[in-house]
Order: C-alpha cells, then structure tokens, then sequence
C-alpha cells in the first residue's frame, strides 16, 4: 500500500508491453514480440527518458496541492538499464511508484489493483486521472481537480479542454493552441469514496480509450486556460491539431509564454527536446 494515500491518484503507462493489450495504434497488427521489439528500442527509450525527466515528471513535482498519489505502470521485460533509470528518478518522490508487470498480466486488474494501493480508504470523494509519460499537466492541476470533488459530481468525468500542444519533432518548434474535449492530458473520474477492495474500485483508465469515455458517464468541461502540454515528439502518434492557430516560435518566446504554469519548461529545456525527425 502507498506510504501516505490520498484521495486523488493517477496512473502513467510506461513502455508497458502486455499479450493481449496494445497501447500503441501503429503496432496494432503486430505479436506480442515484435510489439516488444519496438517498444524497447535503445534509441526510443532514451528518447522517451529524455521526455519523461524533462516534460513530464517536473510538472508533477512542481504541483501547487502535492496531496496526490502517482503510479507508474511498466513491463517487466524491460531492459535491466531502462527499469533501474526509471526506480532512480522517483526514488526521492514519496508519492509516486512504480510496479512492473508481467506479459500475461491484465490491463484492467492492473488498473484496478494500482488505484487501489494509492487510495485514501476514508476519503468520502475520490478522483483518478490518466497522463502519458510525453506530456505535462500545469502547476495547478491537481488543486483545479480538487473544486470538482463534490458530491453532485460523483460519477462523472471531468475534461480539462483547453491547453497547449507543442511540436517538438519538425523544422522548427510550433506550438498549438489545443482545445479538445477527452483529451489524455488530465483527463479525471471522481466518484464516491470508501471503496474497501480491489474488484469495487472503479478509475478513470477502466472507461476504455479516453475519446469513448463519454458513452460511459458524463462528462463535465473544465475550460480553464492552458492546463495541459500535449508533445508531437517523434516517437508518438499524437496528430498536429490547432489549424490556423499553430505558428512557429523560438524557445525563448515559448518559454515566457508557458511559464506561468509550466516554469520547469524553460528555453534551454525547450531546445534540447527539439530533435527534428525525418
């Protein structure tokens, strides 16, 4: 069980490779071996590390409630290197784990049992939340989510539509301004409390993919500005979005522009991760 539980928990798949589950849409027509082959490629690892310890992780630590749980969920076929990387950069951070699993392990037990852990069994409202290991949630994420544990909103989803993607893999680094509804970033399920087992606990990760979650339960539109920074890297398959709205910048205008809720991501950050891809 967690050190300290909390009644608001997340959960971030890292290049975790399962049987019967597959998390990337590329890969879809492809085993289990040849999924896993991809998936821990040394050059992808590093460059998923790189966006992890740089866009990610730092937008957790700097959250302004830290009265929060994280579990990082992995494979346990991941290489020796990459497994002792990822235990060495949260070491440190009492609120956030890391368990690794098995091939044949399933994806909704998994879900289940991490939310589970890090749960507050006396908190009356709990919220979980999804993010990718590519993106970041702004500094006052976790305290926006927190207005939202009420009792009238059990049971119900809350997006937060309005944020920013930056493309970080082209000619030059872009930025867009996102508005979607569902989207990955922060996307949250707060529902009643108390749960006492693991088959009762129900999160946000049980809904399915996160642009069906909708048909499940309903969902409320949070559109406070700039909550979320979406990354086109490379090594993804996040689609550009933005239209008209998406224009090039230099790192340093990036940087002023998102450091009211993203200071960790300043310009110097900002050139490293631009690594343009054929």
């Amino acid at each position: 069980m967690a050190l300290r539980p909390s009644a608001i928990v997340g959960i971030i798949r890292f290049s975790i490779v399962l049987r019967d589950s597959n998390f990337f849409p590329p890969l879809s027509a492809q085993n289990y071996h040849e999924r896993k082959a991809r998936i821990f490629d040394r050059a992808r690892l590093q460059r998923r590390f790189q966006l992890f310890e740089d866009i990610c992780l730092p937008s957790l630590t700097a959250q302004t409630d830290p009265d929060f749980n994280l579990m990082l969920i992995t494979s346990r076929d991941l290489p020796s290197w990459a497994h002792d990387r990822l235990i060495g950069l949260v070491r440190d951070l009492p609120n956030v784990y890391v368990r690794a699993y098995r091939p044949l392990a399933n994806i909704q037990r998994i879900f289940k049992r991490s939310i589970f852990e890090m749960l507050d069994p006396a908190a009356p409202i709990t919220a979980s939340f999804r993010l990718d290991d590519d993106d970041a949630l702004a500094n006052d994420y976790v305290a926006r989510l927190r207005t939202h544990m009420v009792p009238h909103k059990t049971g119900k989803i809350v997006t937060f539509s309005r944020g920013h993607q930056l493309a970080l893999s082209d000619g030059a680094l872009q930025i867009f301004d996102d508005t979607r509804d569902c989207g990955s970033a922060g996307l949250a399920l707060v529902q009643q409390g108390k749960v006492m087992s693991i088959p009762e606990t129900v999160s946000i990760h049980c809904l399915g993919g996160h642009r069906k979650v909708g048909q499940f339960a309903p969902v409320v539109n949070d559109k406070t500005d700039g909550m979320y920074v979406q990354t086109a890297n490379g090594v993804n398959v996040t689609g550009r979005r933005g239209g008209i709205s998406a224009h090039a910048i230099s790192a340093k205008d990036l940087a002023s522009k998102l450091h009211p809720k993203f200071p960790h991501l300043n310009a110097e950050t900002l050139e490293r991760l631009h690594v343009v891809y054929p």
